[in-house]
């Protein structure tokens, strides 16, 4: 069955099915919905969780391993699939087939970050589409995105009129997890039961959830040239301290080229356990270390040296020219081309 992220709270609470495939390239939502799946399991007395991160040199063989294996806990295991790639390979595939026609109450999560239409029709998909639920998580458009942040303000007790969402809407640029957090704050400022105008959330919107350091390291990342020299005016006007805004940049910079180093070596994985990457900035990392050229990173974090001279020796409008041209430069740099 073939299910949006919506409808799956009132789906879990008829009881589990046995397979979830859960993908998408909104990660807020692939992790929502995963979030749901692991609390209705607890719910219904599964307390055993097999984590299995299936990478390149991952053996499927382990996959019909976790279900034979005798629990020493309980009679049913939450079996979860971490396939980042959203590929399994032929592989994969026959083994995710086998298992959904094997006898058992075990309940199988297969969790997807990289997704596209095409994935959705493969062999493998449609047959775990077929054995229970599958849930895609596409990004929401920005027509929707209005209704999106409504739908989520009333979950959380809160209302607010159409001029305010789309207020909000577009000082969050699309970004679905800061919006999730700014309810969230909102929520705690005004409590349920509030009704929120355009007038309430312009005061309560602080500038920094829009031109935060951290934002911009996020808008390098994703390649979005236009939003991150926004970013960086609105840094800039907010009088934002021109070290911690190096201090966002160098250490993503750093990790994303230690990150493209190791990986081929020991796998995407492990690469990001290594370098203690979290797992909400993990994806963006992933899409830009097969968006960006090794030297161009190294590029980038060699001329934040020359940055980090500006800051120190109160060249202001030298150092906000020079992130700019930075910032656009790497997040405008197309595969094989090297950032000046």
């Amino acid at each position: 069955m073939k299910l949006f992220p919506d409808r799956l709270p009132d789906r879990l609470t008829r009881g589990l099915d046995r397979v979830y495939l859960i993908a998408g390239p909104e990660h807020l939502l692939v992790e929502e919905a995963c979030d749901a799946v692991r609390a209705a399991a607890r719910v219904a007395g599964i307390d055993e969780r097999v984590v299995l991160e299936a990478d390149a040199r991952f053996d499927w063989g382990r996959l019909s391993a976790a279900t034979e294996t005798l629990s020493l806990f309980a009679s049913r295991r939450l079996v979860e699939v971490r396939l980042a790639s959203g590929k399994p390979g032929r592989e994969g595939g026959a083994a995710l087939r086998e298992w959904i026609g094997q006898d058992g109450d075990d309940v199988l999560l297969v969790k997807c970050n990289a997704w596209d239409m095409s994935q959705e029709r493969s062999a493998w998909a449609k047959a775990l589409e077929g054995a229970g639920v599958y849930l895609p998580c596409w990004a929401v458009k920005a027509g929707q995105l209005p209704d999106w942040i409504s739908r989520r303000l009333a979950s959380r007790g809160l209302r607010a009129d159409r001029a305010a969402c789309r207020f909000l809407a577009e000082r969050l640029e699309g970004n679905l997890l800061a919006a999730a957090q700014e309810i969230e704050r909102l929520a705690l400022l005004y409590g349920e039961g509030s009704h929120l105008g355009l007038d309430e959330l312009r005061a309560a919107v602080a500038d920094s959830a829009r031109f935060d350091s951290f934002r911009l390291v996020e808008l390098v990342l994703t390649g979005q040239a236009g939003s991150a020299v926004r970013c960086v005016r609105g840094l800039r006007e907010t009088d934002t301290p021109m070290p911690m805004i190096l201090s966002a940049l160098a250490r993503e910079l750093q990790n994303l080229a230690a990150f493209q180093q190791r990986r081929p070596a020991i796998g995407e994985a492990a690469a990001f356990k290594e370098l203690e990457v979290w797992r909400a900035r993990q994806a963006p990392m992933a899409a830009a270390a097969r968006r960006l050229d090794p030297a161009a990173v190294r590029s980038a974090v060699a001329r934040l040296s020359d940055l980090d001279r500006m800051a120190k020796s109160n060249e202001s409008h030298a150092f906000w020219v020079a992130l700019e041209r930075l910032c656009v430069e790497v997040a405008g740099t197309e595969p094989g081309r090297h950032a000046a």
